[in-house]
């Protein structure tokens, strides 16, 4: 029995604190939002590498599953940011996609060839307070900050690895500061009313991050 399931039998009831919960209908969204994105960013991807090879276009399976990878490793775990940390805190936290964010992002990756993505968002019910909503929202950010540091650290230890260390790099520093901007619904607007040190150092972070790749990646 799932945690709406749960609920349903019992309003009162709330997860075990520390308990990471996905229901049926979540993991459904969840599939739904990778597929689509990573279909918009194969198609980026594909165009891309017509423009800048001239001998060498990778099939579009391995583009796929580099999309997959980029997508996973930066949307996906963002969202997953949020819902652990609220998880943490013993509320009801779940991903549910906005069909209209995913049509938009599909149809901008195949006519401009860049992604404008508003692919969902993970929803919390429960007692939060400022700092809670502060601490969840910073998750986000914080989890793309830190993949691109991994990114970034293998980039001058094993090379860019045909080029996907770098995008990683890219994408998540970009999608962490994008989401830091101070107004509402981005996660900046409810970190900055909780704390304007966390604020400024994660933005500190992220824009270190496009420093370095900007100038020496």
């Amino acid at each position: 029995m799932d945690i709406n399931s749960l609920r349903r039998v019992d309003p009162g009831y709330r997860a075990p604190k520390g308990d990471i919960r996905f229901s049926r209908v979540e993991i459904i969204h969840i599939l739904i939002a990778v597929i689509v994105l990573s279909v918009a960013f194969t198609a980026i991807l594909y165009r891309g590498s017509r423009l800048n090879y001239d001998s060498y276009v990778l099939n579009l399976v391995e583009l796929f599953a580099v999309a997959l990878l980029l997508v996973v490793c930066s949307f996906m775990l963002h969202e997953f940011g949020h819902k652990f940390v609220a998880q943490r805190y013993n509320v009801w936290s779940e991903f549910r996609v906005y069909p209209s964010g995913l049509m938009i992002a599909l149809l901008f990756s195949l006519v401009a060839g860049f992604l404008f993505a508003a692919p969902g968002a993970v929803y919390i019910r429960g007692n939060v307070d400022r700092e809670m909503n502060g601490k969840i929202s910073l998750a986000g950010p914080a989890v793309n900050f830190a993949v691109a540091a991994v990114a970034m650290a293998l980039c001058f230890s094993v090379g860019g690895l045909w080029g996907i260390l770098p995008m990683l790099l890219y994408l998540n520093a970009v999608l962490g500061l994008f989401n830091m901007i101070p107004v509402l619904p981005f996660d900046g607007s409810k970190i900055f009313a909780w704390s304007k040190l966390a604020y400024v150092a994660a933005i500190a972070v992220g824009a270190a991050e496009m420093a370095v790749y900007f100038l020496y990646v």
